[in-house]
């Protein structure tokens, strides 16, 4: 496991974004690979302004963005099918995965994989 890269996930983008110093202090020098997932989540949310988008998609152009290749969509199906994980969570998983990068998170619901290194933040 990498020390300086990690992926990170909607929970905490989101929370980046709402100011929590924490989520900051903990990205800040790593390398961010972002599910496409994620991205999708984050830009699409309803009532985004204009500038909130704006920023978002700046911060998020400083990060990997990985998309759907075809051993993560298998990765996918496996943890789905393993986990009954929703198809989001399992993307987002599978990207860590097979990347062999932990997942950090504030989202308690990845605990249930063991196939995963997730970290798990609480604030």
């Amino acid at each position: 496991m990498s020390g300086d890269r990690i992926v990170i996930d909607t929970s905490l983008i989101i929370n980046l974004f709402n100011g929590v110093s924490e989520v900051q202090e903990l990205i800040t020098g790593r390398n961010l690979f972002v599910s496409i997932i994620s991205e999708i989540e984050v830009l699409s949310f309803p009532n985004i302004t204009p500038k909130d988008f704006a920023l978002l998609k700046n911060f998020l152009s400083e990060c990997y963005i990985v998309d759907i290749e075809p051993a993560i969509k298998d990765i996918t199906i496996n943890l789905r099918s393993k986990y009954k994980t929703k198809l989001p969570d399992a993307v987002i998983a599978a990207t860590a995965i097979y990347f062999d990068l932990p997942l950090f998170t504030m989202d308690k619901g990845f605990k249930k994989i063991s196939d995963l290194q997730a970290v798990i933040l609480s604030i």
